[in-house]
């Protein structure tokens, strides 16, 4: 049986971004088939009355000016700090959350490359059209496409989340990129 799993992420999360390039290979050491799931984390903030962790200046300037970059060199991954942080993904988001399943991780990873690896701002509709294509783009605007961001936020907080990334094995909860290689474990000693 292939184990499911659900991963909460918003563009704008530099950590979502690093757990982002680390799902492939935890599908491939595991058998585990991860559903992406675009979440609005300023609705989550909101809705859960946190403040984002951007009122912190001490975090962001370590987050910036150390963990990034080290994490980025750990994972061996492209990092470039975007030239706007934070952006307004809700467009971004809203298109993923009506893209097709079988097509949305390879938008998502699209959109982290131009926002996280190239350092460039998503929130602008010519990006947004040239990452997800016009159709998908203007669909992102629509009703539909925000209920459906909403659906998947509200998701999130009903079975306990509170931020991003998150990934959900079951009933359990694992809160960071730092947590894949605990999930990995888990999904693995479950296969017996």
């Amino acid at each position: 049986m292939t184990e499911q799993v659900d991963f909460y992420f918003d563009i704008v999360s530099p950590y979502s971004f690093l757990a982002a390039t680390q799902i492939a290979e935890l599908e491939a050491k595991t058998a585990a088939k991860v559903t992406w799931k675009p979440i609005s984390l300023g609705s989550l903030f909101k809705k859960l009355g946190n403040a984002a962790p951007l009122s912190n200046m001490p975090k962001i300037n370590h987050m910036f000016g150390q963990d990034l970059p080290r994490l980025a060199k750990y994972f061996k991954v492209e990092y470039k700090k975007p030239e706007v942080f934070p952006t307004d993904t809700r467009l971004v988001q809203a298109a993923l959350a009506v893209s097709s399943a079988e097509q949305r991780a390879d938008l998502t990873r699209a959109l982290y490359q131009a926002y996280w690896c190239e350092g460039r701002d998503v929130a602008p509709l010519e990006v947004a059209e040239e990452v997800l294509g016009k159709e998908l783009t203007a669909l992102g605007g629509s009703d539909e496409a925000r209920a459906a961001l909403k659906g998947f936020t509200d998701e999130l907080i009903e079975r306990g989340g509170f931020g991003a990334p998150i990934f959900f094995w079951k009933d359990q909860m694992y809160f960071g990129s730092d947590r894949l290689p605990v999930l990995t474990n888990d999904l693995l000693a479950a296969k017996g």
